[in-house]
């Protein structure tokens, strides 16, 4: 078979670009380490290194989510911390409230303790997550959750709970509903607690219930029903705000009055009520903080007189029991937070696992084997040379030189 001399030069420069563009090859992988250095080198190796390179990079962000959510939870479950020694702090004055044996100065001195810790108690509700964002108003993490008010302080926050994704199939509530941890406090099956005063000797009967028409009306404070020294007549009083809103209206059983969204109704029991009966309507459902300036205000008032004094210590039995209640509501959150951290810690755990397997694999698919990667560098320098110098002798094999 004839070989033209054009066929020699092209069929050997062809061979020689090839065995450079390997030796290339092999000196860039042996620089980056890795055996692909593209997808054409192994495509079903390039396609699990991509499967596998995604997966670790959203293990790698729910690491991060967990991080984030074990900081919020971490001075949410801080906060509450605060939070209990502060109502612990409350109970011990509410109990020494109850002595006896103090005076009304003494009883003026407790309530402006106990103011300072309601405020106090007011500021760890509104804390924030160190980012500007308040732990415990729901979605609505950029409104202080709570606004302090004459009758003690109004849930500006929603119902709804904020959650992060920490694992493929798991979220972690990042706090509580603020009204969950400061309110709930349940002085009544029904809608409004009505508490007849100690001292009543009449057999009349009060209830309460919202109506509907003018429900938009509700103030959720405290009134009071007060009987005259008659007992033939009575008046109603917005306790919070101190202003009349019945005034002396003469009574015939049954009687019922419609007042700021609710109505009222008296009915005999079947006795009449006595002189000067009265009866307290508070809301069904309250929060801590009313609870509290309920109290402060009790405590604010003279209690020489039996009929005060009974009063007073029904005032203070009362925001025990609802201190009681609200500890506890701060107690169940703690708890779910602790759950919280602890969970995290566990998906944590296995995150790590997760992430070393990712990078075994990912080792195992792209890494370079250094000592095949070298012996195949040096025998491609080896061929590359031995191909140039025969090159150059068939090249030198033509009539030319033979005639020169």
């Amino acid at each position: 078979m004839r070989i033209s001399t054009q066929t020699i030069y092209e069929t050997g420069g062809s061979r020689i670009s090839e065995l450079q563009v390997n030796l290339n090859k092999t000196q860039q992988q042996i620089a980056a380490g890795r055996r692909i250095l593209t997808p054409s080198d192994d495509p079903i190796g390039s396609a699990r290194a991509l499967s596998i390179s995604q997966s670790d990079a959203v293990n790698e962000q729910f690491s991060v989510n967990r991080k984030n959510a074990t900081n919020t939870l971490s001075v949410a479950e801080s906060v509450l911390g605060n939070v209990t020694t502060t109502m612990h702090n409350i109970k011990t004055l509410l109990v020494s409230a109850g002595n006896g044996t103090l005076s009304d100065q003494d009883r003026s001195y407790i309530a402006n303790e106990l103011q300072g810790n309601l405020d106090q108690l007011l500021g760890q509700a509104n804390s924030t997550d160190g980012t500007e964002a308040y732990l415990f108003s729901g979605f609505n993490s950029t409104v202080a959750p709570y606004t302090k008010t004459q009758g003690g302080a109004q849930y500006n926050g929603d119902q709804g709970m904020r959650y992060l994704q920490v694992d493929t199939s798991r979220k972690i509530p990042l706090s509580e509903v603020g009204s969950a941890i400061f309110g709930n406090i349940r002085t009544s099956n029904g809608q409004f607690n009505v508490l007849p005063n100690p001292s009543n000797v009449g057999g009349v009967v009060a209830t309460a219930a919202i109506n509907v028409p003018t429900s938009a009306n509700l103030t959720g404070n405290n009134y009071e029903v007060a009987f005259n020294g008659l007992g033939n007549s009575f008046t109603v009083t917005n306790k919070t705000t101190g202003v009349v809103v019945v005034p002396s209206t003469a009574f015939v059983n049954p009687h019922s009055v419609t007042v700021d969204g609710m109505t009222i109704t008296l009915t005999n029991s079947p006795t009449p009520p006595g002189a000067n009966d009265k009866f307290v309507i508070q809301p069904g459902n309250q929060n801590i903080f009313e609870t509290l300036t309920d109290a402060i205000n009790s405590l604010k008032l003279p209690a020489t007189a039996t009929a005060a004094k009974l009063e007073l210590t029904a005032s203070l039995n009362q925001a025990n029991a609802n201190l009681d209640k609200s500890l506890s509501n701060v107690l169940m959150a703690r708890t779910n937070f602790g759950t919280s951290l602890r969970e995290i810690d566990n998906l944590s755990s296995a995150g790590d696992g997760m992430s070393l397997i990712f990078k075994q694999e990912l080792s195992g698919i792209q890494d370079l084997d250094y000592a095949k990667a070298i012996s195949e560098l040096n025998q491609n320098q080896v061929v590359l040379q031995a191909a140039q110098q025969s090159f150059v002798k068939t090249a030198a094999l033509s009539l030319f030189s033979y005639i020169n």
